[in-house]
């Protein structure tokens, strides 16, 4: 019997037929899996305030503030991406890392905050999603039972993907706000003048609705809502790539909602002399006579689902903090037995929101500015906090902020924060 020599080297592991190779996904298909949590806390920062303050900008001063986008586009990505990377380092959210580096007291003061920020802003939720649905005939005492028993019976029957299905399904209506700008017609000459070309004024109105404009994109529920999604998804760090690219490409797409909705209020509230805009249903209501019933009907879509998807991440991103400072249970994928304080916290905002929208006499313009000071408050302190976890390389190891993160990083933390002192102190002046 002849013997072949062996061969030197490795062994090749044998060929499989192609039906039993495992399969890898294609990248785009991989990043779709990932999908989910950086285009819902983007599109929850358009809220109902945040459009209340986008069409009086756009009304009060016509294209003016578009330059402000191109700052608000970069600070957002570098405050997001901050937070996702934290969420996907650590798997932890961001007040269960604030427990176990700065200890139970930072955490718990930083919840409580959060508690009476989110649960004043979910009152102004239920307000948009009232106001939205009112303009469709249906009157607040059902639309706002109707919403709360809705979004409950989903986050407590559902797990994690199933739920986030439903928020990126709300988001998608923000492509009405798309649609509206190409039917009012408006100059796209002077549009794209004023966003490449900065313009100032000296008015105290014109401060005021830039520091606005800018601070009411950048919400600290964003950021806490984030992180904490993206380690409830169990995201790996191999996934990291594909979190950073959704991130980016969903802060830009919230960008442009906001200059569509900013350009629409000035092709037609502006363009008509009607400056005088405090909330998002006067808006829709003004457009009808202008540029008829169509644009009025896409405006309040656009309203319903902002307000509908805030109205449920901002109780989620509460359930979350509440929970994680008191060391408890937190997750949409845990049982109402396993994590009472989460859906605790969760069910209670929800019913909160809905009552308070019904009672007669409650000031909800006093609401939503008081939560925006609260906001405020709490903004510089959660850049701070992330900044420290974000350079400690216990934690984050080879994801830790390099010298440019740090600088960029800082930079924008420091110019949110003088932003946002100032928004206090033009609010608090104008009170």
């Amino acid at each position: 019997m002849v013997r072949w020599p062996r061969r030197s080297g490795p062994r090749r592991p044998p060929t499989l037929p192609r039906r039993l190779r495992p399969r890898r996904l294609p990248r785009l298909w991989r990043f779709f899996a990932i999908l989910g949590p950086g285009l819902i806390a983007a599109n929850a920062g358009n809220d109902a305030g945040g459009i209340a303050t986008y069409s009086q900008a756009g009304a009060q001063t016509g294209y003016e503030l578009l330059w402000a986008l191109l700052l608000i586009v970069v600070a957002v990505i570098v405050v997001q991406e901050m937070a996702a990377r934290l969420g996907v380092s650590t798997g932890k959210g961001l007040m269960a890392l604030i427990r176990e580096e700065f200890g139970v007291r930072w955490a718990l003061l930083a919840a409580a905050v959060v508690l009476v920020a989110n649960g004043g802003t979910t009152i102004a939720e239920f307000a948009g999603v009232a106001a939205a649905l009112q303009l469709f005939g249906l009157p607040p005492e059902l639309s706002a039972p109707l919403t709360g028993g809705l979004l409950g019976w989903l986050v407590l029957r559902s797990n994690y993907a199933r739920v986030e299905r439903v928020f990126l399904g709300m988001g998608a209506v923000f492509v009405a706000y798309i649609i509206t700008v190409f039917v009012v017609h408006p100059n796209w000459g002077q549009a794209v003048h004023d966003t490449f070309v900065p313009t100032f004024s000296g008015s105290g109105t014109f401060v005021f609705l830039l520091i606005a404009f800018i601070g009411t994109s950048v919400t600290p529920y964003m950021q806490l809502y984030l992180q904490s999604a993206v380690a409830d998804k169990g995201t790996s760090d191999a996934d990291y790539g594909y979190v950073r690219a959704e991130v980016i490409a969903s802060s830009i797409l919230a960008d442009v909602v906001v200059a569509c909705i900013v350009i629409t209020a000035a092709a037609t509230l502006h363009a008509h002399g009607i400056i005088n805009i405090t909330t998002p249903e006067q808006a829709a209501h003004a457009l009808s006579p202008l540029v008829g019933t169509g644009a009025k009907y896409l405006f309040a879509v656009g309203l319903l689902g902002a307000s509908l998807l805030a109205a449920g991440v901002l109780p989620l991103s509460t359930a979350f903090v509440v929970a994680e400072a008191f060391g408890t249970e937190r997750g949409l994928s845990t049982s109402v037995h396993e994590a009472p304080v989460f859906y605790a916290v969760f069910v209670g905002l929800l019913t909160a929101g809905g009552i308070c929208v019904l009672i007669p006499g409650v000031n909800l313009i006093a609401v939503l500015i008081t939560t925006q000071v609260v906001d405020g408050i709490l903004l510089p302190v959660v850049l701070v906090f992330m900044l420290r976890l974000s350079n400690n390389v216990r934690l984050m190891g080879k994801r830790a902020n390099g010298r440019f993160a740090n600088v960029v990083g800082a930079t924008t933390a420091a110019v949110l924060i003088f932003l946002t002192l100032a928004l206090l102190f033009y609010t608090l002046k104008g009170g």
